[in-house]
């Protein structure tokens, strides 16, 4: 490449200005001034504002949680469309009633399966619980007395 096709490759469009930088330049003329390439074409750069958050990392043991809980869910679907499927082929082989069986197991099974699979994930991003599933209906205090 020479230098006069690398000045025609840094020649701005229309279609290269900002919005606010279309006003300082003439649609209606052909002619559109060069701009050497290492001068900005804004006058300011744009500069998001910087927010800092806080940030705790997870613990490993609650990964290793979540971790678990994402190849349970796997397997519980995995496992009820196949256990599902074999019901569905011993009632096809006990009644007779080829391929109803196996249609009505794996439908059964999907469904049992896709239960399975958002009840076990909604417990991998569920927040933490602070107070105690079971609760007694009187307290040690009462039980003393």
């Amino acid at each position: 490449m020479n230098e006069q096709d690398q000045q025609a490759d840094t020649t701005p469009t229309p279609n290269d200005l900002w919005p606010d930088e279309t006003s300082k330049v003439d649609v209606q003329n052909t002619e559109i001034p060069s701009v050497p390439a290492n001068e900005p074409l804004m006058d300011e750069p744009f500069e998001a504002p910087f927010i800092p958050v806080a940030y705790t990392p997870e613990t490993t043991d609650e990964t290793v949680r979540q971790g678990g809980l994402a190849w349970s869910a796997g397997i519980v679907f995995f496992g009820s469309v196949a256990f599902m499927l074999f019901l569905g082929w011993l009632a096809d082989l006990l009644f007779g009633s080829s391929p109803w069986g196996l249609v009505v197991g794996i439908v059964l099974g999907s469904l049992i399966g896709f239960i399975q699979f958002f009840r076990i994930s909604s417990q991998i991003f569920a927040p933490k619980k602070t107070e105690p599933e079971h609760r007694p209906f009187l307290s040690r205090d009462e039980d003393e007395q």
